[in-house]
């Protein structure tokens, strides 16, 4: 008799750092990480991975009930990207195609991060049906098709949705978490508990995303405006 699959939720878009880099808001977020209810979270700092590297080392260390992975949001020339499972970090400023590839040469998944935005940190549809069309090693894993303040911009889901079916690609999700409350918003369905089951549906396309927009104040209030700096004490 076959047996139902457990879902596992992963919020794959934190920012331990908040907006202005302050040991206080990492340990916020730390803990509010404990009690979000998910089984994997990746920190996605913008440009650095010193941060994540040193809270999934604390997290090993004391048992953490929620499985962190090291990430990093890049800030290419083409848009940003979400690098997860890297040990090193990518370097801004490179063509989107070749930050992936410096994703992959990791064994990391490469994900764009709040694609067709009428904004400079969004990847365009041309450019993403380019690179599906090309070389495997520069193709994006998975596009970010839910995000709590994107959602707001009339049709936005629809159409990562359908650009995501027409060039293959998976569909994940993710809060973008510069505050507590925010962690665990938005967050990606996938079949088992294990950042290995995530990277390995993700693969696979069997993802989906789920949960809510940030509020009209959360919006208009804004979130990851400044660049971080680097936070001591952790």
């Amino acid at each position: 008799m076959d047996h139902p699959r457990s879902f596992g939720r992963a919020d794959l878009h934190i920012h331990p750092s908040g907006n202005w880099a302050d040991a206080e808001t990492t340990i916020a977020i730390y803990a509010a990480l404990r009690g979000s209810g998910l089984q994997v979270a990746v920190l996605t700092e913008h440009d650095r991975i010193d941060v994540a590297q040193a809270l999934v080392a604390r997290s090993h260390d004391e048992g953490f009930p929620v499985e962190l992975m090291v990430g990093e949001e890049i800030t290419t020339s083409q848009g940003h990207l979400l690098g997860i499972g890297l040990s090193t970090r990518v370097p801004r400023f490179g063509l989107l195609g070749d930050s992936i590839a410096l994703i992959h040469d990791q064994g990391g998944i490469a994900v764009v991060a709040h694609p067709l935005l009428p904004a400079y940190m969004a990847a365009p549809e041309h450019l993403l049906v380019e690179l599906a069309d090309g070389d495997p090693h520069r193709r994006p894993d998975a596009l970010e098709g839910m995000h709590p303040t994107a959602a707001w911009v009339p049709g936005w889901r629809r159409s990562v949705r359908r650009l995501a079916k027409r060039c293959g690609y998976a569909l994940v999700g993710g809060s973008d978490a510069h505050t507590a409350h925010s962690v665990g918003r938005v967050w990606t369905s996938f079949p088992g508990t294990t950042s290995t089951d995530l990277v390995a549906a993700i693969r696979d396309r069997e993802t989906s995303t789920e949960g809510l927009r940030h509020s009209l104040r959360d919006v208009f209030r804004g979130h990851g405006t400044r660049r971080p700096d680097p936070v001591d004490g952790l």
